[in-house]
């Protein structure tokens, strides 16, 4: 998980080239967090009198060493830029989206490139243990300012090890997770929640980018800054390749599927995947794309096609009697061909 980055910043990605004619386009690509070291218990341990509290997918011990291990292995990595040893400890989306970020290192700016590696550590922690499983949540404070939100699993999808797979930096802490003896409740998956099931996120907010949210999308709340957020840049793809060229999304397939979803007193927190691809096209014979800093890194060759892919998470709240709104999204590109 390197370093922290503002939720949708637009890079440059590529050029449409002839003979008098270039012109930049602009995409957004969400890049992950950094991250920070108290520990804020879940629940009080029991009295000698009580009844035993039953136990989560770890203890709270556990899950602070988790993420002290994550928290030392992570800084590791990040200083020599090391993807074999940061997959120690990160699988699925968020690894494909610090893998990614190792790769455009070059592409950084100077200071970017001179804070990448500082240590950093999570702070005013929280942990949501539920009671069964292969997986839990928690927030804490990043080097004392930045919010995080995590997911650890345990899975043959992360090599049966505890390895976080999601890192996401909503600006507001989340609502309240309802808990039981101490535990954190969860929810199906496929259970509608208001106007979505959490499972439907992931096609949701990836409509807004693909239509502008005229099918699934739909179903989501357009007055949330992250939406308006997708919506601007639904609205303004491609426009600075002029009529000589399109650019579209499509819906690509997550690296990793998981869906995470945590109770809240009036409704649901879904932690979902993302992927999408966005495809440049000219749209006369002659031209071709010069793929920009990031792109180049993947394919320098200019062509009439470009497929940028892009791989990232959302966390999104599902209300009982309101539209879902999109907490926070990442995303960073992983590829270009």
């Amino acid at each position: 998980m390197p370093y922290t980055a503002g939720p949708h910043p637009y890079a440059a990605r590529a050029a449409v080239t002839a003979v008098g004619l270039a012109a930049a386009l602009s995409l957004a690509a969400c890049a992950s967090g950094a991250s920070s070291s108290d520990h804020a218990p879940v629940s009080h341990p029991p009295s000698a009198t009580a009844s035993p509290v039953p136990e989560g997918v770890v203890t709270l011990s556990q899950a602070n060493q988790i993420l002290d291990t994550y928290q030392e292995v992570n800084n590791r990595a990040n200083a020599t830029r090391d993807p074999e040893l940061l997959a120690t400890v990160e699988a699925g989306q968020l690894y494909a989206r610090s893998r990614a970020e190792f790769e455009h290192f070059e592409t950084l700016s100077e200071k970017e490139q001179k804070d990448y590696g500082k240590p950093f550590t999570f702070t005013d922690r929280t942990f949501y243990l539920p009671a069964g499983g292969n997986w839990f949540a928690a927030q804490a404070t990043t080097t004392g300012k930045n919010h995080t939100v995590m997911v650890f699993e345990k899975s043959s999808a992360t090599g049966n090890r505890w390895k976080k797979v999601v890192s996401l930096f909503p600006a507001k802490a989340l609502p309240p997770v309802q808990t039981r003896d101490g535990l954190a409740s969860t929810a199906p998956a496929a259970t509608t929640v208001g106007d979505l099931a959490p499972d439907g996120v992931t096609e949701a907010v990836e409509d807004l980018f693909a239509t502008g949210g005229t099918r699934q999308g739909a179903a989501m709340d357009r007055t949330n800054e992250n939406a308006r957020s997708i919506l601007k840049i639904y609205k303004a793809r491609g426009k600075n390749l002029g009529p000589r060229a399109k650019v579209n999304f499509f819906p690509a397939t997550p690296v990793h599927e998981k869906v995470y979803a945590l109770r809240t007193p009036d409704g649901v927190l879904a932690i979902v995947p993302l992927a999408h691809n966005q495809e440049s096209v000219v749209l006369q014979p002659g031209l071709q794309i010069t793929p920009g800093k990031v792109g180049s890194i993947y394919n320098k060759t200019p062509r009439p096609v470009v497929v940028d892919v892009f791989q990232g998470e959302a966390l999104a709240f599902l209300s009982e009697k309101g539209k879902p709104a999109i907490l926070d999204y990442r995303y960073a590109q992983t590829d270009s061909r």
